[in-house]
């Protein structure tokens, strides 16, 4: 009996928890889909991110190596973009790329970006996947 009751109550517990409320979906944190970007307006890479996820144009990570005290000391590190696979530059070339070639954009924290691409990405990595 005891048995039967603790199987009972697992069983509702699951079906309580399966998140299959039909609600709509939560955009994801690290990617931009094509579903999204069909939606939009924006005319390029940078002003689509600035609207949808601009956490991802927030500077992270250490700043350049200046002096403590320096000027220079704020100068925050950029992160990386990528068109596909190749290294374009800093968040800038994003203004460059037109919404009309952009499939899917992913977000990468500087321990992914470094694990996919080596060092250097210490404020993380936009990859933009064309059409």
């Amino acid at each position: 009996m005891i048995v039967l009751c603790l199987s009972l109550l697992n069983a509702v517990g699951a079906c309580a928890s399966s998140g299959s409320g039909g609600g709509a979906a939560r955009p994801s944190t690290s990617v931009i889909t094509s579903d999204e970007i069909a939606q939009t307006s924006a005319a390029n890479a940078y002003e689509l991110i600035q609207r949808l996820r601009p956490n991802f144009l927030r500077t992270r990570g250490a700043v350049r190596g200046a002096p403590r005290g320096s000027p220079n000391q704020l100068e925050a590190v950029d992160l990386v973009v990528y068109m596909n696979e190749s290294r374009m530059g800093g968040s800038d070339q994003l203004r460059q790329i037109p919404v009309s070639e952009i499939r899917e954009i992913r977000y990468f924290t500087a321990a992914d970006a470094t694990t996919k691409w080596g060092t250097g990405h210490t404020a993380g990595a936009i990859q933009v996947i064309s059409r």
